[in-house]
């Protein structure tokens, strides 16, 4: 078994590597192309991930029909398929050509204003549009590069090449299983970590209301925050028509939940409300651009 999981880990890297390869001379519109269709593939071929978004999506929109419900998930397909390709690339883009791959409008304003406060930043946002570019790109327009939370890879030669990808400008990566000490060291020094909320969390984190179901979520951004007083942004490059990017930023502030009288567990818990709501606002508006194939309501709440 040991040796099969092996071959299959080098198979699939081999395969990561190959599509690099074939799409790094494509320009942008090919790249977007190449994807759209790498992800109708994986729409077709992986029937598991398929029943799980379909699924996800029929509770999330009951109004909608089945033939509506089809078209989202292939689209959530599509914008996977588009986001790995982008990926596999981005380590070669120029400055000139991710100024015109992403549109960040007075974000990176916004970002140097709050870095002043000298409390750092946690950078939030979900598995949404295109999360490693909005993450890649942020650290080199500001200047400052930033430090990513990411989940390890079971497979650790495909997962040392996506790190390779993600750190290729001077962007750094840790573990989400070990980071609630590094991410402190980290604003403490006044600097930016960027993480996603949208996984499904543990059991024992904390569970909100999304899409109008419960659904555990991690606790340790609301949890930091409330602690250090760190500032929040949520972002998200939502694509455009063109295959571009606008990035959309903006502060989530919390100052009346930190001077309200309620207790510590429920200001993390009002505030893991407030930024999954955030990210349920965006996804409605552009559904197709959200993962719903993970299985976000895996867990279910102790009655």
């Amino acid at each position: 078994m040991q040796i099969y999981k092996k071959i299959t880990y080098l198979l699939s890297t081999s395969v990561f590597l190959i599509i690099r390869f074939i799409s790094l001379p494509f320009s942008p519109k090919m790249r977007t192309a190449f994807g759209r269709i790498y992800g109708w593939i994986s729409y077709k071929a992986m029937k598991r991930r398929r029943y799980i978004a379909i699924d996800n999506l029929t509770q999330a929109f009951p109004e909608k029909s089945a033939a509506e419900i089809e078209k989202i998930a292939l689209g959530t397909f599509q914008n996977l398929g588009i986001t790995f390709l982008e990926l596999f690339a981005m380590s070669t883009f120029s400055d000139d050509e991710l100024h015109k791959m992403i549109d960040f409008g007075n974000g990176i304003d916004l970002i140097n204003d709050v870095r002043k406060r000298g409390k750092g930043i946690l950078f939030l946002s979900g598995h949404f549009g295109n999360w490693e570019l909005i993450a890649y790109s942020v650290g080199i327009f500001a200047d400052k590069p930033i430090t990513i939370v990411v989940k390890p890879q079971a497979n650790e030669s495909a997962d040392k090449l996506l790190n390779e990808f993600r750190t290729a400008r001077g962007n750094a990566v840790i573990s989400m299983y070990n980071a609630a000490r590094k991410i402190i060291k980290v604003v403490r020094n006044g600097e930016i970590i960027a993480l996603l909320a949208d996984q499904a969390a543990a059991m024992e984190d904390i569970f909100v209301n999304f899409f109008g179901r419960p659904a555990s979520t991690y606790k340790v951004v609301a949890d930091l925050a409330l602690r250090y007083e760190i500032p929040i942004i949520m972002g998200f490059a939502i694509r455009q028509s063109d295959g571009t990017y606008k990035a959309e930023l903006s502060e989530l502030v919390y100052s009346d939940i930190v001077a309200s009288d309620c207790n510590k567990a429920d200001k993390i818990k009002a505030l893991t409300e407030r930024h999954s709501h955030l990210l349920e606002d965006v996804i409605r508006k552009y559904p197709d651009q959200w993962a719903w194939m993970h299985k976000r309501w895996k867990h279910k709440p102790k009655v």
